[in-house]
């Protein structure tokens, strides 16, 4: 699959998603949720299915475990080391002559932490397993069902960002909500950078790995479809990583008296998966731009990761 032509798909998806609630009741289907997390465990289910009847990318597994950690741990410091850097800018556009007292957070247990990203990454597993015990199937070794499945799971999500749309570019009048999220790119494709040194990667493929921004079931099959599986299972696990790390990082940096280094862990996650933590560190006031910068992120990987992988 060409980068364009996987771009203008997932585009096309998300829009249908999107313009579908905005003409029809379908935004108001109760079940919703419960649809999209039983399209997204199929998905990585499907996913593992695909790596387990790839005996190539299961003789990678250590390769590809150390290149998942190291791309988390360069994309989460690049964020982090941005996001202080502009500490300064973010106070003076906010009016703020100090920092922000931090909000009381709730206690999380260790176990409440770890276990959203523990479960999806156990679909894998589990699908990898069935995989490599099964007779291999073409629809599977190829990424057509998973695409199919990626499809349906971002004409899900376009249903779901519509009700946040119109309240996002309201709140794009605010430049700290511009900010915030750009930053967030910037220090992670910075971070990324780092992989052509570290990992001997070409630029493009670094930068291609760091774009998932945390959006672990995007990028991982947005990777494999365009002809990199073993890359597009680096990262789908760097991303779930980036998730994980995000649960222990965004308590300890509520001590540095800034919701945004702690927002910009998060990248894509931050308006769903990490939100209640960072509300909890943060407060109530944060949540828009929470939000706002999810929203972004979201919306720039389908962009950034094709045009990435085609350099």
């Amino acid at each position: 699959m060409t980068s364009v032509f996987s771009l203008v798909l997932l585009l096309a998806f998300l829009a249908s998603g999107f313009l579908a609630a905005r003409l029809t009741p379908v935004g108001r289907f109760g079940p919703l949720a419960k649809v999209f997390d039983a399209i997204l465990w199929a998905l990585l289910f499907s996913m593992g299915l695909r790596m387990g009847q790839d005996r190539e990318l299961l003789s990678a597994l250590g390769s590809i475990g150390i290149l998942s950690l190291t791309v988390a741990v360069v994309t989460v410091a690049g964020t982090v080391g941005a996001h202080l850097l502009f500490a300064r800018a973010y106070r003076a556009l906010s009016g703020e002559t100090r920092p922000r007292r931090v909000a009381r957070a709730e206690r999380t247990s260790f176990l409440g932490r770890i276990g959203h990203p523990l479960f999806l990454l156990l679909l894998v597993l589990a699908g990898s397993v069935a995989g490599f015990f099964l007779p291999g199937v073409a629809v599977v070794s190829d990424g057509t069902l998973s695409g199919w499945i990626l499809y349906a799971l971002l004409f899900i999500i376009g249903i779901q960002m519509e009700p946040l749309g119109a309240r996002v570019f309201r709140s794009l009048a605010n430049p700290v909500v511009v900010l915030v999220p750009l930053v967030t790119v910037i220090g992670t494709l910075l971070g990324s950078l780092s992989l052509v040194f570290l990992m001997d990667l070409t630029p493009g493929t670094a930068l291609a790995l760091g774009s998932g921004f945390g959006w672990y079931s995007l990028s991982g099959i947005l990777i494999a479809d365009l002809g990199a599986p073993v890359l597009g299972a680096a990262a789908f696990l760097s991303n779930l990583l980036r998730e994980l790390f995000a649960f222990f990082l965004i308590p300890l940096l509520a001590l540095s008296g800034r919701p945004e280094p702690g927002i910009g862990v998060g990248g894509a996650t931050s308006m769903d998966v990490t939100l209640p933590l960072l509300e909890e560190a943060w407060g109530p006031a944060v949540v828009p731009l929470c939000l706002a910068h999810g929203f972004i992120l979201s919306l720039a990987v389908p962009f950034l990761v094709p045009l990435f992988m085609g350099l």
